[in-house]
């Protein structure tokens, strides 16, 4: 696994004058008392530590970062990931150098030493780091039928060893429709019921933490019309390991971590066996086509 970022060109962002910065993020990034609001809301949020942040980056910004907005059909040339089964139908890539120079300066700036400073601020983590590796970061796009069952991150980074801590997710849609789905859903540490539905929104971000009890996915099949993608930028910040191996049960390696994220069912996900074995391998690597076809042979996106 290759590093993403370029520190040469971070340190460049990071000489960049203050005033500048608000070239990139919405008024809230200079304004005390909004901060502080988000670090109120951050911190007494349930079910798990959050804030919704409405015009994160500046009007300007987003407008550039939405009409540069990789796509499938004119950025096959990019990496792109494609996750196909019935855990989770999406498609990511985080191929940094590859991004146009706008999509490329979102990503630095959210690695700037005075961004990562207010998320300190707002989530009282001192030790926040960048991933330099960008790992499960970048452009996710879901398709019509994509959808992300309910889940709880990858907890060791497989190659720094770090933690990861922090996620920033920016909705970058402007045409959605509740009824298409795609809400990202936080549910209670037990998965017992869905507490907050987080609706897609353009220039929205959803700062929160992740840790062992913070369930989120949008597990609803999208029924977007063909060729409409939800679209969304996902960032993550690490600290130096602070959980205690063993003390986790959902996805531990033999090392007591989840190294791979680790997805769960809901009450009202109907019993079945071969999904059962997916769920059972999923914290340990990717599933693949031999998966399915063991386990669940009969599977089709269109009709599950």
């Amino acid at each position: 696994m290759s590093i993403k970022i370029d520190f040469k060109k971070l340190n460049k962002v990071n000489e960049q004058k203050e005033e500048n910065i608000q070239t990139i993020f919405g008024d809230w990034i200079t304004n005390k008392e909004t901060i502080d609001k988000y670090k109120e809301l951050f911190q007494s949020n349930n079910p798990f530590s959050h804030c919704v942040i409405d015009n994160f980056l500046s009007q300007d910004y987003s407008e550039k970062l939405y009409e540069n907005f990789p796509s499938l059909k004119t950025n096959s040339d990019l990496q792109w990931h494609k996750y196909y089964n019935p855990i989770e139908f999406k498609y990511a890539c985080d191929s940094l150098d590859d991004f146009n120079d706008v999509v490329q300066s979102y990503f630095y700036n959210l690695s700037s030493s005075l961004f990562i400073n207010t998320v300190k601020n707002i989530t009282n983590i001192e030790d926040l780091e960048v991933d330099e590796y960008l790992h499960g970061a970048g452009v996710h796009l879901h398709p019509r039928r994509g959808r992300l069952n309910m889940h709880l991150d990858y907890e060791k980074h497989p190659y720094s060893g770090k933690q990861r801590r922090i996620n920033i997710i920016l909705f970058m849609n402007k045409k959605w429709e509740p009824s298409w789905n795609g809400a990202n859903e936080f549910w209670n540490e037990t998965m017992t019921e869905c507490v907050k539905k987080n609706e897609i929104k353009f220039n929205r971000a959803l700062i929160f933490k992740t840790n062992e009890n913070s369930w989120h996915g949008l597990p609803e099949p999208l029924m977007c019309p063909e060729e409409v993608y939800r679209k969304s930028l996902a960032y993550y910040y690490v600290t130096p390991l602070v959980s205690k191996s063993n003390n986790y049960k959902n996805g531990a390696n033999k090392d007591g971590y989840r190294t791979k994220a680790c997805f769960k069912k809901r009450p009202q996900d109907k019993e079945d066996a071969g999904m059962d074995e997916l769920y059972k391998i999923r914290p340990h690597r990717r599933l693949n086509s031999e998966d399915l076809k063991i386990h669940v042979p009969n599977w089709n996106v269109n009709t599950d």
